[in-house]
């Protein structure tokens, strides 16, 4: 296997055909740090003047996985040229190895996020995924150095992190110039977060909402942006605080200003036995983009998607008590906030600049 896939790999180097690609993405329309990076990447290969088609696991389970082998064979085989599959997930991988099968194919490279290298999974399952990342023509590709090293014991990965669409980065752009420009707000501190709401409590919301509470300062208030369905739970809880408000189901350019009008974005998402952290926390790095400094959380690969101390910070640990003293030190100096701010937007958009991001990728899957 291995000297075939070698030999469709010098095949296509000599050929000097543009390549072309297939990606196997988990989801389209649900939201998330997953989908942006999948939209992203189909951005800039196409920015880059590669053929790229996608195709979408329509369901979950076995039914799901079987109408992607099928989708998948159908593109594959409508053309002779070498493929690369780039795969979104690491539960995609075995279907991928299936359609590795196809002549067509020269490689698999399989983006790995965080939660699904580290987290509790089942056995036979675990097993199976880092035995098909030891193959040699899977790639393995993190989005941080920290998912990198989780995956340290099984391969070796290049790191590619998250970046940002052209049109999704200039929505967060003029978000930000729209707030700069627009008359003063009342004072005190706009704090938001966003996530997928039924992981309210992954999301460190509980311990958010406890450091908030403990600051006992009428003049911050919380904004929490999030799609899917909101649990009964954390209804009441939003329901019992008067300085903080529920949006659910915003689009694109309603969230860009919300991130914008916040004063400081909070990212607070837990590792433990339960819950497996964040890989890169893609939202810190959009709120950064839109002009807004960040908390990030305590651990995990969050430390690729900011600068301590410059644009953001993190606190000592997971606890609220933690949370509310970086909370409260920011809060209590509005300027410093507004100078972080204003080095996040540089940072932000010099590091992760759309043109760049797109050569980036070129160079890693290209």
């Amino acid at each position: 296997m291995a000297a075939s896939y070698q030999n469709r790999v010098n095949a296509e180097q000599e050929s000097g055909v543009a390549s072309r690609l297939l990606l196997l993405a988990p989801s389209r329309g649900l939201g998330g740090g997953i989908e942006r990076y999948m939209e992203t990447l189909e951005w800039a290969m196409a920015a880059q003047g590669a053929t790229c088609q996608r195709v979408d696991l329509p369901r979950a389970g076995v039914r799901g996985h079987k109408a992607m082998l099928e989708d998948g064979r159908t593109v594959l085989r409508a053309s002779p040229e070498p493929v690369r599959l780039v795969v979104g997930h690491m539960a995609l991988l075995p279907a991928a190895t299936l359609l590795a099968r196809e002549p067509s194919v020269c490689g698999i490279w399989v983006v790995c996020h965080g939660c699904e290298v580290w987290s509790a999974r089942l056995r036979l399952r675990r097993r199976l995924e880092r035995a098909l990342m030891r193959r040699p023509d899977v790639h393995a590709i993190a989005v941080s150095s920290f998912t990198a090293g989780a995956l340290a014991a099984d391969c070796h990965a290049t790191i590619l992190p998250p970046g940002l669409s052209q049109s999704w980065f200039e929505t967060l752009v003029a978000a930000s110039s729209a707030r700069s420009s627009a008359a003063p707000m009342a004072s005190g501190v706009h704090v938001a977060t966003a996530f997928r709401l039924p992981a309210w409590r992954e999301k460190g919301l509980p311990q958010l909402i406890d450091a908030v509470s403990s600051l006992g300062r009428p003049d911050v208030w919380l904004t929490i942006c999030g799609g899917g369905q909101p649990p009964p739970d954390l209804l009441r809880i939003v329901a019992g605080h008067s300085w903080c408000t529920l949006r659910v189901g915003l689009s694109d350019s309603e969230l860009a200003r919300e991130l914008a009008a916040a004063d400081l974005f909070v990212l607070a998402t837990r590792t433990n036995a339960s819950f497996s952290g964040e890989g890169f926390g893609l939202v810190l790095l959009e709120s950064q983009v839109a002009g807004t400094p960040v908390i990030a959380p305590a651990y995990g690969g969050s430390a690729d998607a900011y600068v301590e101390g410059i644009t953001g910070l993190a606190p000592a640990d997971e606890t609220a008590e933690a949370l509310a003293r970086v909370l409260g030190d920011m809060a209590a100096d509005p300027a410093r906030l507004a100078w972080m701010g204003k080095r996040a937007a540089d940072w932000a958009r010099e590091s992760f600049a759309p043109e760049r991001y797109a050569e980036l990728v070129a160079r890693k899957l290209l």
